[in-house]
């Protein structure tokens, strides 16, 4: 099997898997229980990702990846809260994709590393996704645009639930 038939695939195949996902379960697709999952965590993130000077709506794209489940594991081999490949977890310093500080820490290094190339919030999320030289070779494929989609919803989701928490004190 060819290499340019099995991007084809993933590339044509991926965003109906997401949708039957989507579709069957409900609650897999919800950003609300995305966020209620990943409230423990939240503030400890965020104070990670300030400390490196990494903007923290980066804290969705973690959710997004792995609904902050430390044990999460891809059919890529990505591992751990921000679904980091294991070479490039090593890269930035850590060996333990399921310690929140530790992978915070190298996600937070590899974001700002594609800051630094890509500049724009979506050209970073799809760098991260898909690896920056994929996204330089073939520009955003549709599983990135999907996880744009979703860090930008989750973002607002979060916004509306805080503002609405607000009105009711």
């Amino acid at each position: 099997m060819s290499k340019s038939f099995l991007k084809f695939a993933f590339t044509a195949i991926m965003p109906i898997l997401l949708l039957i996902t989507v579709n069957s379960d409900p609650a897999a697709a919800s950003p609300n229980s995305w966020l209620e999952q990943c409230r423990p965590y939240e503030t400890k993130v965020k104070q990670i990702l300030a400390s490196e000077n990494i903007d923290q709506d980066y804290y969705y794209l973690m959710v997004a990846e792995s609904h902050c489940t430390p044990k999460a594991r891809s059919q890529h081999g990505a591992q751990g809260f921000w679904q980091l490949i294991p070479r490039t977890s090593h890269h930035y310093g850590c060996f333990y994709p399921d310690d929140l500080e530790c992978s915070t820490r190298a996600a937070a290094r590899y974001i700002k590393r594609l800051q630094e190339e890509f500049k724009d919030f979506d050209a970073v999320i799809a760098a991260y996704n898909m690896g920056g030289h994929n996204l330089k070779q073939h520009g955003i494929n549709k599983s990135a645009q999907a996880l744009i989609w979703t860090v930008k919803r989750l973002k607002r989701t979060a916004r509306r639930l805080q503002n609405e928490a607000l009105a009711q004190q």
